[in-house]
């Protein structure tokens, strides 16, 4: 099943509640850095929205579960929606509420066309910034990508103020490598 017949159901969801949301996961690395597989859709959107969505999509009869995180799960809830057919099985997981994320990544999303359809993706520098919370060796090589491939393009100054304390480091290694 390709992306666009995936995400064009629950994008018009997001559209009809006037729900924010954005890209980020996989498919915003390989917007804005390096093309890899991935089988995986996330997007994020506000906390403070999740229960407008739970309450969309139970009218809509797709299928989903509503989890809330552990005091150790960087994700504060997350809505995981079924989106199985006789092509294969498919989850769409929507996060809201990543602990040390920067505010505003969902009002930052830029439109991109994707696989024609225009969605919100989460800005260059919002996915390095959530690639370096999720710090895996894999995450971390996803954000040198973007930064590889958005050299010049990236807002620096925007990037260093979003950025957790406790990641700075890390950001100024990688930007100066």
């Amino acid at each position: 099943m390709k992306l666009k017949d995936l995400l064009a159901p629950l994008d018009e969801v997001f559209r009809q509640e006037q729900i924010k949301y954005a890209v980020i996961g996989g498919y915003a690395v390989a917007v804005w850095g390096e093309v890899r597989a991935t089988r995986d859709i996330d997007l994020l959107c506000r906390a403070a929205d999740l229960g407008l969505l739970v309450e969309a999509l139970a009218k809509t009869r797709m299928r989903f579960e509503r989890r809330a995180g552990d005091l150790d799960d960087p994700v504060s809830e997350v809505v995981k929606i079924d989106m199985t057919s006789q092509e294969g099985a498919y989850v769409i997981d929507v996060l809201a509420g990543i602990r040390g994320a920067p505010g505003g990544i969902v009002e930052r999303a830029r439109q991109v066309a994707l696989e024609g359809l225009v969605v919100p993706v989460a800005s260059p520098e919002d996915t390095v910034l959530l690639k370096l919370l999720a710090g895996s060796r894999r995450d971390v090589d996803d954000a040198v990508g973007i930064i590889r491939m958005q050299a010049g393009r990236l807002d620096l100054p925007l990037l260093r103020d979003l950025c957790p304390p406790n990641l700075r480091a890390t950001l100024d290694s990688l930007l100066c490598s």
